[in-house]
């Protein structure tokens, strides 16, 4: 059963150029709302036209958090965003605001409502040293079969290629003596709703393409130029900035094309998370807004 005491937050995601932004706009309108920024690279500040940040205008007023918090040579973990987030959620409340959490990260929104905060897991460079090695001379796969081993959940969650993530929940094993899957804690910390947008695969993979093409029309490449000074950093891993850094010369036609087709891989991978994800959750088309909006007005009733 739900404590009452507890806060309500809502939380807003789906697939990338789904139509997230316009959506939390009008219930932040009509709810009274704040926007708390749910995406591993809108955290970047001066990365704007590739991760689809709105500019001023398009908030319209409404109060956005937890974006152009970091710079682009930052570390940034999932821990830290858990923790600045939850500060943001209970903020807003007690503002007499309703938080929206918005984005595309699943991994964010999941870690944050659900309870699982790593933040303050022990770390140890000589472990983490050990552990880059081993991946260094066996390849992240034995790795990977190392968690598998030891912590089969995790490991179900975590792609063999995703090395830091791998690392990181071996890392918590040998330190903790405990799993990273144990550790997940048992009682969410909100009164919680997320509501994932959905679209036809076909009329998404047409948005993203439109999305792309714009990005590239506004600037993107003139972006990630005066942006190369992190090129050897996690901010620069984004969708179309690690596209165009690696080939920056290469012609517009070319770089769009492939930048295209990583986001519509992406929006594959975003799905099956979402999917997976165990949280409240429903899945609504995107063009339903009254359907949105009636999930969101008997969230907060009952």
């Amino acid at each position: 059963m739900v404590q009452a005491h507890r806060i309500k937050a809502l939380a807003l995601v789906g697939c990338t150029a789904v139509g997230k932004s316009a959506t939390a706009l009008k219930l932040a309108k009509q709810f009274g709302g704040e926007i708390i920024g749910a995406d591993s690279m809108q955290i970047y500040r001066g990365f704007d036209i590739g991760t689809g940040k709105l500019t001023k205008a398009e908030c319209d007023g409404v109060v956005h958090k937890m974006i152009d918090i970091a710079d682009g040579d930052a570390d940034f973990s999932v821990g830290e965003y858990v923790n600045l987030a939850k500060s943001e959620i209970e903020r807003t409340h007690n503002a007499g605001k309703l938080p929206i959490i918005v984005g595309g990260t699943g991994l964010y929104v999941y870690s944050l409502l659900s309870g699982c905060n790593f933040a303050d897991a022990p770390k140890d460079d000589n472990v983490r040293t050990a552990l880059k090695l081993i991946a260094h001379f066996f390849g992240s796969k034995a790795l990977h079969r190392m968690l598998t081993h030891i912590d089969q959940e995790s490991a179900a969650k975590i792609s063999a290629n995703d090395c830091k993530r791998v690392i990181r929940a071996l890392e918590i094993f040998c330190l903790r003596g405990q799993t990273k899957s144990e550790s997940v804690a048992q009682e969410k910390p909100y009164d919680d709703l997320t509501i994932v947008l959905t679209l036809p695969r076909d009329m998404l993979y047409d948005k993203i393409n439109r999305r792309v093409h714009a990005m590239f029309d506004d600037g993107l490449v003139a972006e990630v130029k005066s942006l190369l000074q992190y090129k050897n950093h996690t901010s620069m891993q984004a969708l179309g900035y690690k596209q165009v850094a690696a080939d920056i010369d290469a012609p517009r036609e070319a770089l769009e094309q492939i930048t295209a087709q990583k986001t519509r891989n992406y929006a594959k991978r975003q799905m099956t998370y979402f999917n997976g994800m165990k949280l409240n959750k429903v899945f609504i088309d995107a063009r339903d807004y009254d359907s949105v909006q009636h999930a969101v007005e008997n969230f907060l009733e009952n």
